[in-house]
């Protein structure tokens, strides 16, 4: 919860009772934990979006130079081997 201690957390709570009252507290608490959920997807969005974005540019400079297959574990294409001389 941030830089909140118990007591900060603990005097939060008592104030929201007194204003909204012990009938309207669950129903408002369960509406910032909506809230604050979507907040977190979006940004988690976002960072991911940016990171996809800031990627691309690395991602086809290492396809270009054939590093990409590499650095995935997988072996760099090899170029196409010439066919044996046909011996006619």
């Amino acid at each position: 919860m941030g830089n909140l201690g118990w007591a900060e957390v603990a005097v939060i709570v008592v104030v929201a009772l007194m204003v909204l009252g012990p009938d309207k507290l669950p129903g408002a608490a369960r509406q910032i934990g909506n809230v604050i959920r979507q907040i977190r997807r979006i940004s988690t969005g976002f960072q991911q979006e940016l990171q996809n974005a800031l990627d691309e540019p690395i991602e086809a400079e290492a396809r270009r130079r054939g590093e990409l297959a590499v650095e995935q574990g997988k072996p760099a294409a090899e170029p196409a081997a010439e066919p044996p001389p046909s011996s006619q």
